[in-house]
């Protein structure tokens, strides 16, 4: 095949191949065809079953060539079928049991997940769906990176974008006077991300200076971009209030000692999954938007724990714009899921013996900075998420001005 830069034999007639295209470098499954010639795979021929039977006899780690296959299950299934939503990988379900995601879009090495999904197997966490197996690609001179994994397929799991809006609106309609549904969940999932940093402590160091400069420098160089975007609301917020941004993103340059961890990087509500047996934590890439190297490095556990509390108000932002909920209702329940959160995640971090790893001061900075950001994605991405920045980045100055 054109552009075939690399390959790995999955079973006679199926294979993995890593492939150069316009966009970059593809991990693609591959069948032959019966002159001899590949082609790419689809759902249903086989080659995702191929990996999963490879993964259940194969020893814990193997190495072939460039690519090293660790297996993590014995388990096998079969039946394919596609998973049809966008997304950036192209991922198969086999047997309602698993599901394959190929990496058709590889990202530059070194990549996080492999070595996070280990240390959080190692110390019993559960809170994810369960890994199988994963496939890694080093070539020579490059950093490995991910190119195919495989995890426990979750029925009818619910994506948290999806199950987030739609609790905060009935919270703030008055279904839920007293917020049960949205505390609850919450409550949960803080738990939940108390369990994955504490699972995570033996990754802790400590952060040094030239750390808190390259968050800082990082913050600001994000403003600086969010200030270049072609929106008024947001030029408008960004002049008024220069001074206030600028001033809360340089806290950031303060951190030196604050102890950091290999946290999961880019936590916000769509990575957790409401199913019947409870939350999942899912996609451990690190932040898609920071350079490769810095994907893998540690972070203060600050940083996810702002992540999923500003997802909380931009939620809300949503639920604002697709139901018919109060306003001030709406602020109200929105504060009151992040105050929830906090507080059970602090909570259960501390009973699991792990309350250092946690310093709160740089959350509104963190949060800051995801607000900036969200401007900044929907300027070059998606035009149309651009009300949810227009509305979060006042929300926050006068949130952190009140309180």
């Amino acid at each position: 095949m054109d552009g075939e830069r690399d390959s790995l034999n999955l079973a006679e007639g199926k294979r993995l191949s890593i492939i150069s295209t316009p966009d970059g470098l593809a991990a693609v499954p591959q069948i032959r065809r019966s002159d001899g010639s590949w082609r790419r795979a689809r759902a249903g021929d086989g080659v995702a079953e191929a990996l999963l039977a490879m993964l259940a006899v194969a020893p814990a780690s193997t190495r072939s060539g460039a690519f090293t296959v660790r297996a993590w299950s014995a388990r096998s299934a079969r039946g394919e079928r596609p998973i049809t939503v966008d997304q950036t990988n192209e991922s198969v379900i086999v047997g309602d049991e698993a599901v394959v995601k190929w990496a058709t879009h590889l990202q530059a090495g070194p990549h996080p997940a492999p070595h996070r999904i280990e240390v959080l197997r190692a110390n019993g966490f559960r809170s994810m769906p369960a890994p199988w197996g994963i496939v890694t690609w080093q070539p020579d001179g490059c950093a490995s990176t991910l190119v195919v994994s495989v995890d426990e397929y979750l029925p009818d799991a619910v994506d948290g974008w999806t199950w987030a809006v739609e609790l905060i609106a009935a919270g703030a309609r008055g279904r839920d006077p007293q917020c049960d549904a949205v505390v609850s969940a919450v409550a949960e999932v803080g738990t939940v991300v108390a369990e994955l940093h504490a699972a995570l402590a033996g990754t802790v160091s400590t952060a040094s200076r030239v750390d808190a400069e390259r968050w800082c420098s990082s913050a600001l160089d994000t403003l600086r971009e969010a200030a270049s975007v072609d929106d008024a609301a947001v030029k408008q917020t960004l002049t008024q209030r220069r001074t206030t941004i600028e001033d809360t993103l340089s806290t950031l340059g303060g951190l030196p000692g604050t102890p950091v961890i290999e946290g999961h990087g880019d936590l916000h509500v769509g990575q957790i999954l409401q199913y019947a047996g409870g939350y999942r934590v899912t996609d451990f890439d690190g932040n898609p938007v920071l350079p490769a190297a810095e994907r893998a490095l540690p972070i203060p556990a600050a940083l996810d724990v702002a992540g999923f509390m500003q997802s909380l108000t931009h939620a809300a932002i949503v639920a604002q714009r697709h139901h018919r909920v109060d306003p001030q209702a709406l602020v109200e329940v929105e504060r009151c899921a992040r105050e929830t959160f906090l507080l059970n995640y602090t909570r259960d971090l501390a009973e699991l013996g792990c309350a250092e790893l946690f310093d709160p001061a740089p959350l509104a900075a963190f949060r800051l900075q995801q607000v900036l950001r969200e401007v900044v994605y929907a300027s070059r991405h998606l035009r149309r998420w651009m009300y949810v920045p227009d509305a979060a980045l006042p929300m926050l100055l006068d949130e952190r001005i009140s309180g």
